[in-house]
């Protein structure tokens, strides 16, 4: 048995004989460490353990497998990979996450989200630098396409929603991670990414024949000012089509928007479900709907002409 000293707790034992006392393979064993669910210290080239952890692991492991539960989302590790660059090790923490019974919607929702948004926090409390922040993004960005074609589904869809962020504004993950909520939703998305002037959104809106409406999002709070104007443009352009606005850029611009906007969402879901609604409301015959659909959808009007 390979074991070292340390002055805390004495005793480490290697990650192989941790794997052997957990009844585990070695790459089990790594898995866990990997994806957090087992503390270890990499020294010399090796991992090790401590006992305690090993217990603590296999207690664990004991009972998400004996619950049948949901496992918890392990935010924390997620988190310190993203930061780290580590796409592997993410994934790991996805893969664990889908295996456990989370759908690729929950893992948005309950692990991607709450781990960027603690990431943006830490940046902005100063924690963490600029390039930790933008390889975080970045990790992110990876493994966003890796989950993408789980959202994918047969059947008829529902129509097409156009997405994207502002002139001006360089992130493309938020729309991403919508454009994958809504295709979960069985709508078509033609996500236009980051940086998108006013004139891309229309031009693409009136291309389209099933369109349901027109998401945009706004990160900077800086360019909420300009985000207005923008805004305001698309709905001149297009004075009927269902035009939503979301991000945290808008958090506190939200009546500056309500003239020339059917809604200012907080969250990701409340996109998903206006554009669901709408699309319900425009052809309830297709879903098999024999209820008023006006009823679900009164808050999202799709005319605005009066």
């Amino acid at each position: 048995m390979s074991t070292q000293q340390t002055e805390t707790s004495g005793e480490l034992l290697a990650l192989g004989d941790a794997a052997e006392q957990l009844g585990v393979h070695y790459m089990t064993a790594y898995r866990y460490v990997r994806t957090g669910r087992m503390y270890a210290v990499k020294r010399g080239g090796k991992w090790w353990v401590e006992p305690a952890a090993i217990e603590a692991a296999r207690e664990d492991v004991g009972v998400r497998r004996g619950s049948g539960a949901p496992r918890e989302m392990l935010v924390a590790p997620f988190e310190a990979r993203l930061i780290a660059g580590d796409v592997g090790g993410c994934w790991d923490l996805v893969t664990d996450a889908l295996r456990s019974g989370a759908t690729p919607a929950e893992v948005h929702h309950r692990l991607l989200q709450p781990a960027l948004v603690r990431v943006g926090e830490r940046w902005a409390d100063g924690e963490i630098s600029i390039a930790a922040e933008h390889r975080a993004t970045s990790t992110a960005n990876r493994i966003v396409g890796q989950l993408g074609p789980m959202f994918r589904h047969p059947g008829r869809r529902r129509g097409t929603v156009v997405i994207g962020a502002i002139a001006g504004d360089p992130h493309a993950l938020p729309s991403a991670m919508v454009a994958d909520l809504l295709a979960d939703r069985h709508l078509d998305v033609v996500d236009l990414g980051a940086n998108t002037p006013p004139d891309s959104f229309v031009e693409t809106a009136t291309d389209i024949d099933d369109l349901i409406g027109i998401g945009v999002c706004v990160v900077l709070e800086a360019l909420a000012d300009t985000a207005v104007n923008q805004i305001g443009a698309i709905r001149a352009a297009l004075p009927t089509t269902l035009l939503v606005a979301g991000g945290p850029g808008l958090r506190h611009h939200v009546a500056e928007l309500e003239s020339i906007t059917d809604l200012v969402t907080e969250t990701a879901a409340q996109v998903c479900d206006a554009f669901e609604a709408a699309a319900l409301a425009a052809s309830p015959e297709v879903h098999g709907s024999d209820t008023d659909p006006g009823a679900d959808v009164a808050e999202f009007p799709v005319d605005r002409t009066e």
